[in-house]
């Protein structure tokens, strides 16, 4: 985590997947002011591996909602993929959030309708690119996650790990510069979430694509190159 500003990065704007400069959330009900982020920057290179630790409530997932551009913070600014978005337009900013960021969630949010394929795709055919290239596409990822002959499988016929690998693959498909994963091992049992633990580390490392990794599970933080703990909204420890 560092504190310099993102005009001095901006000579080099590739090497950073996403930036955050003093980010803070708070909701007033005219009451009662509670605080959910308190002044939070931090730095993610490309093809770096963070995890957010911290107890429910710290303001892990605001945090992560935030920087995935899907929630505008009271003040400070995220920057993705060398692009600020404070300022853009909401289509803007969805356009930037589906060209650069990845989400895979605690809940895989598969549209049980169509086949493990058209899932993956969905992202590609969603920004209009032809049909055929997303499904390309889709099935290179999901080969990726070791999904290859699972491809025409709906979700109803998959086990839990199996739609999370989805999940993932479909996160990765636009090829994004960071993948922003909420709990992605929650939902899961302790020895598939292991095999999801090392599925993330293989792909971060043959992908180079950042992850930000939100979790209550030590042992998917230890896979990390970087810790950073939450408490009552600010980032308080980053080894």
């Amino acid at each position: 985590m560092t504190d310099q500003s993102f005009a001095h990065k901006s000579a080099e704007p590739s090497v950073f997947a996403l930036q955050a400069k003093n980010l803070s959330k708070f909701y007033d009900d005219g009451n009662t002011r509670i605080d959910v982020l308190r002044e939070v920057s931090l730095d993610i290179r490309r093809g770096e591996l963070v995890a957010v630790i911290g107890a429910s409530g710290s303001g892990k997932s605001t945090l992560l909602h935030a920087l995935g551009l899907l929630d505008l913070p009271t003040s400070g600014t995220v920057c993705v993929a060398g692009q600020p978005s404070e300022g853009l337009s909401e289509s803007a900013r969805s356009r930037l959030r589906n060209r650069e960021l990845g989400f895979v969630y605690q809940f895989h949010h598969l549209l049980p309708e169509f086949t493990a394929l058209d899932n993956v795709a969905m992202p590609l055919i969603v920004r209009r690119d032809s049909r055929g290239d997303s499904r390309a596409a889709a099935a290179k990822f999901l080969d990726l996650v070791g999904l290859s002959a699972r491809t025409t499988h709906y979700p109803g016929q998959l086990s839990g790990g199996e739609r999370q690998r989805v999940a993932l693959a479909r996160a990765l498909v636009t090829q994004p510069a960071c993948v922003l994963a909420d709990e992605p091992t929650g939902n899961l049992d302790r020895h598939t979430a292991h095999q999801m633990f090392k599925l993330l580390k293989q792909v971060n490392e043959e992908s180079r694509t950042a992850f930000l990794i939100v979790t209550h599970d030590p042992e998917l933080a230890a896979l990390a190159d970087r810790r950073l703990f939450m408490d009552a909204g600010r980032l308080v420890h980053a080894p």
